[in-house]
């Protein structure tokens, strides 16, 4: 499975280095980001090349990401930490439990069970 990864991963490499080398003016050209809201908000960058926008949306959407996860991860984490405490609650009751003598009157007492089938034919 690994050379096949590679061998993708490879393809992939060499079809984005030659997407690069056939758009390389489209790729440093200057371009400028703009943002309206309603007419009244208008804001707009300075020129900046078309790749650092790209590099800046990815990266951006890379910390979002892991921000996103983190704190989900966090959320994770402090439960698990909630469930281990009260498991270990839960051992040492049971070994307080495990400890404790056992006596007559804790134990119920079972009866017997009567038998239907041997008395119901003699009685017809």
């Amino acid at each position: 499975m690994k050379p096949v990864k590679w061998v993708v991963l490879l393809l992939l490499a060499l079809l984005l280095i030659a997407f690069l080398i056939q758009n390389y003016h489209a790729i440093l050209a200057a371009t400028t980001f703009e943002f309206r809201l309603l007419g009244f908000l208008h804001v707009s960058s300075k020129p900046i090349p078309l790749y650092g926008l790209i590099l800046g949306s990815i990266f951006g959407g890379g910390f979002m990401t892991a921000l996103y996860l983190g704190l989900g991860n966090f959320r994770l984490h402090r439960n698990l930490r909630s469930v281990k405490r009260q498991n270990d609650s839960l051992q040492v009751e049971l070994k307080s439990l495990r400890n404790l003598p056992i006596t007559q009157a804790d134990v119920p007492t079972s009866q017997l069970v009567e038998t239907v089938g041997n008395d119901s034919v003699e009685g017809a």
